[in-house]
């Protein structure tokens, strides 16, 4: 009943909508045929979410759409950058592979290494972008985003399960020659310089290039340690930092590898490397956080004078070279925690400042995309028309990040190593009907092909390294859909859409080589000066490595989805929608891991394959035009059962005999008297990034977006959305957040898939990175100074209600598991995130000519420390944020 009752609210507040605006549409009109004019109407805007232009007023799908003049004066650098101009919209970065995790309307994809897919369908140019990463591209000289929200399954295919977005790049013109250039200065040392020339060769051809270089400091205070365990890529001055004590335990120091490092003394033989040495500060230009990017764009439009056919073409490339990102401590969340506890930042961290990371790897991030995309129009006669499209995407990726950020003496960092990337081809055929007749459909063929390679590997310094070798892991996707519109009178419409898809997902040659202190791969326990005096990219190569198991893999699915819609105009400015989609989303192979029983020789298999998850989602909405045209509202309810979500973490899936070190009651290697690790045979875990499928989740939502130009010189817009999302079946599964603190468990223990204290009902969890409430307001007044000119003021707030940044809602548990800590030592990390408000400005001045600007600007004027990614492990609360405050100038050319 309390469900039913929520809907038939929801119904109600969006149709509710339109009745207001008939009334206010009426008296509107009269006012301003007294008036005798309208100068504060609103221009129509066009999108492509129905793969052929129509009004934004007048398609019956919830979608927003942001222009370059939008994009660029909230800062928008990259499609992460966009999560607090469209409802529902949610962006982390996962920091270990470089990438956006986007989240819409409560779902998202945790899984965005080559075996995960996206859940929300990133295009440039209405083509498919695979790989997550490519969406990070510079987001320059674009005529507009389209950001669709609900299932596109039927005529956007893959990985639309709940949305898609849609960056369309400024086409050439042949209005004449024109060009812009634009910089900005700001914070943190920030240039970023951009610009774009149009050039038409002839009435049927033309050229656009435009370009963009972002360069930036870090914004964290870092420090290089000596005193961790691998110190080959430290520089001499790093290494030769002060003494500060000849041994650990003593309790001098900022950082645990200072103060409690248990291996410095017996690690070695050469006693000069075992004393502890000061941190040294980094040099914030080649820091973790910092930015080097550039790209530029090529494309090219041919329109024939006999107006048959148009042909528009994009080549565009894409460089970061920059130190990448990593995972930092919530010191905000820490402070105050007793010792008992754990401490705060302050116990194990240079300051109390959660900007802030302590290393013994420089971090790396080498990505360079190359894209090619080409759209055919051809008139076939006047009834029919063709669209080919063409797209080809290749990216190459290299990386190294430091992964336990001096939180830990077991020492660790991630590498990706050149010869890492992915290679796509798409292409889609669509034969679509004119628009002015009673029937309009589309009809299509699409086909993709993707080929990821990955080389690198975690290393344990001390011990374990695991190496992947997965040069052929492929994905091969055809499908078949059709849509159309019947207008069943002049007012109403009913859409029918259908999609068959098939996918295929296959790893040929795939291994994962394994080395160890126990295989004599690894130069052995403690012997730290032997480690550090091999080259930096010794265990680059795999032939070093002793043993290996094979990933050989392969999976298929197929799917059929659908679209009913209708729709009625109630007046020439009022619509009503509904629809009733479904979404899907493939399975995965997942990897194969073949693991070797240190003591019997035997070999055990254990696969990670997993499900594909579907939505079905009932979309109720109406679209409103009235003061004259001056107030644009769209409002739209939403209710999505959402099966098999697919949730990627790492963890254990089962276990197997090891040759390995006994350890004490603390955790540390129990030596005998030659000072050597004590080894025996024992159940160790067998470690795995893979997926599982959540069972089932309900979603639903009311969103409410306004668009109001009150009087010439003001605009006002903004929206609310209302959303709820939670699991809403039985879901029995292992608890994965954070278990060696909370149940004071060992590693081993905490990661073991058979141990019952462990075991969770996940039931009535909310959904991850889904605010209940959201609001985002901004306001623009321009000022006319007559011959001196404009003055443009701009203020925006954006305000996120509590939510969660994990599936696992902590508070939630602090009844029904037996957690070894106490209620209150568990708030110190947990999962939750509180409200926010984000405040942005601009004041941006223009001569009356226009053929210039300067502005000055504000990003997160109120410095809000942000949480968009949750990896808490061993009572540190980690994860990525937000930048800090921002500010600088903004300046630009026309010509």
């Amino acid at each position: 009943m309390r469900k039913l009752n929520t809907i038939t609210i929801a119904i109600l507040m969006a149709f509710s909508l339109p009745a207001v605006a008939q009334e206010t549409e009426q008296a509107s009109d009269e006012k301003t045929t007294k008036a005798g004019g309208n100068d504060v109407a609103i221009e129509v805007i066009s999108v492509t979410a129905t793969k052929r232009k129509t009004k934004l007023m007048e398609t019956p799908v919830a979608i927003s759409a942001l222009s370059e003049e939008q994009l660029r004066q909230s800062g928008v650098n990259n499609v992460k950058d966009i999560a607090d101009l469209v409802p529902g919209l949610d962006i982390s970065m996962a920091t270990d592979q470089a990438a956006p995790v986007i989240t819409m309307r409560g779902v998202r994809s945790t899984n965005i290494t080559e075996l995960g897919d996206p859940a929300v369908g990133v295009h440039l140019d209405g083509i498919y972008s695979p790989r997550m990463q490519g969406a990070l591209a510079l987001m320059y000289d674009v005529e507009r985003v389209e950001a669709l929200r609900g299932p596109q399954g039927t005529l956007f295919g893959r990985n639309s399960t709940v949305g898609s977005i849609n960056v369309i790049s400024a086409k050439p013109d042949f209005s004449g020659f024109a060009g812009n250039i634009n910089a900005e200065a700001g914070r943190f040392n920030s240039k970023n310089l951009g610009g774009f020339v149009n050039i038409p060769l002839s009435d049927e051809f033309a050229v656009r290039v435009a370009a963009k270089g972002l360069k930036r400091d870090s914004y964290l205070e870092g420090y290089w340690d000596p005193n961790q365990y691998d110190t080959r890529r430290l520089s001499s001055e790093v290494l030769n930092a002060p003494v500060i004590s000849e041994d650990s335990y003593q309790g001098i120091g900022s950082t645990v590898t200072q103060r409690e490092n248990w291996w410095i003394d017996g690690a070695g033989t050469d006693p000069e490397a075992q004393r502890v040495r000061a941190l040294t500060p980094a040099d914030k230009k080649d820091f973790y956080n910092n930015a080097n990017e550039y790209s530029f764009r090529i494309s090219t439009l041919w329109q024939p004078a006999h107006g048959l056919f148009s042909n528009h073409t994009v080549f565009q490339h894409y460089v970061n070279d920059s130190a990448g990102s990593l995972d930092l401590v919530n010191c905000d969340q820490l402070r105050g925690r007793p010792a008992e506890f754990g401490g705060d930042c302050s116990s194990f961290l240079p300051s109390d400042n959660t900007y802030q990371a302590v290393v013994n790897v420089p971090g790396e991030l080498n990505l360079d995309i190359t894209y090619l995309r080409n759209t055919l129009n051809y008139n076939l006669n006047d009834e029919l028309s063709l669209v080919w499209q063409l797209g080809y995407e290749d990216m190459a990726r290299s990386s190294a990040q430091d992964s336990e950020t001096g939180l830990d003496p077991w020492d660790g960092a991630i590498y990706f190593l050149k010869g890492t990337g992915a290679t796509s081809y798409s292409t889609e055929l669509q034969l679509q009907s004119d628009e002015f007749g009673d029937l309009v459909w589309i009809t299509g063929i699409n086909y993709f092909f993707e080929k990821t390679k990955t080389l690198g590997y975690y290393d344990n310094p001390m011990d374990d390294k695991a190496f992947w070798d997965q040069l052929d892991r492929s994905t091969t996707a055809y499908a078949l859909f059709g849509q159309a519109t019947y207008n069943i009178s002049d007012d109403l419409h009913a859409t029918f859409g259908y999609r068959y898809s098939h996918e295929t997902k296959q790893d040929k040659g795939g291994r994962t080589y394994r080395c160890s202190n126990a295989d004599g791969c690894a130069p052995g326990w403690l012997n730290r000066s032997v480690l550090n005096a091999l080259p930096v990219d010794y265990f680059n190569d795999p032939a070093l490595y002793a043993s290996y198991f094979a990933n050989d893999n392969k999976g298929q699915w197929s799917n059929h989805d659908f679209r009913i819609g209708l729709d009625y105009n109630l007046s020439q400015d009022t619509m009503l929608y509904s629809y009733l989609a479904s979404g899907f989303k493939a399975g995965g192979i997942g990897d194969v891991f073949e693991v070797v029983n240190d003591r019997t020789g035997e070999v055990s298999r254990f696969e990670t394959q997993f499900d594909p998850e579907k939505v079905l989602t009932l979309e109720l909405g109406a679209k409103s035009s009235f003061l004259n045209n001056s107030l644009n509202l769209q409002a739209a309810f939403f209710y999505t059962d959402y099966t098999d979500m697919q949730y990627a973490s790492v963890g254990s899936i089962g276990n197997v005999e090891r040759l390995s070190p006994v350890e004490d009651e603390n955790g540390a290697p129990i030596l005998d008297d030659n000072g050597m690790p004590v080894l025996d045979f024992q159940n160790q875990p067998v470690i795995a990034y893979y997926t599982q499928n959540v069972p089932g989740s309900t979603i639903k939502g009311i969103e409410f977006e306004f668009d109001w130009k009150p009087y010439q010189n003001g605009r006002i817009t903004g929206y609310a959305t209302w959303t709820h999302a939670r699991v809403s079946e039985d879901w029995i599964t292992k608890w994965d957040y954070d278990a060696e603190y909370l149940f004071n468990l060992s590693y081993e223990e905490s990661i073991d898939p058979e141990n019952t204290l462990l075991t969770t009902n996940l039931k009535g969890n909310d959904l991850a990175m889904t605010p209940r409430l959201t609001a985002n307001i901004s306001y623009t007044h321009s000022f006319d100074l007559g011959r001196f000119g404009y003055v443009h003021g701009w203020f925006n707030l954006s305000w996120k209600d509590k939510s969660y940044t994990t599936i696992w809602n902590l508070d939630k548990h602090l009844d029904d598991m037996n957690f070894a800590v106490t209620d209150e030592a568990a708030q110190y990390i947990t999962d939750k995130r509180d409200a926010y408000t984000m405040v942005n400005a601009s004041l941006k001045y223009e001569p009356q000519s226009q053929t210039w600007y300067a502005e000055m600007f504000v990003s997160n004027a109120t410095d809000e420390l942000v949480q968009y990614w949750n990896n808490t492990s061993k009572g540190f609360s980690k994860g990525s944020f937000g930048m800090p405050r921002y500010y600088g100038i903004r300046a630009g050319f026309n010509f």
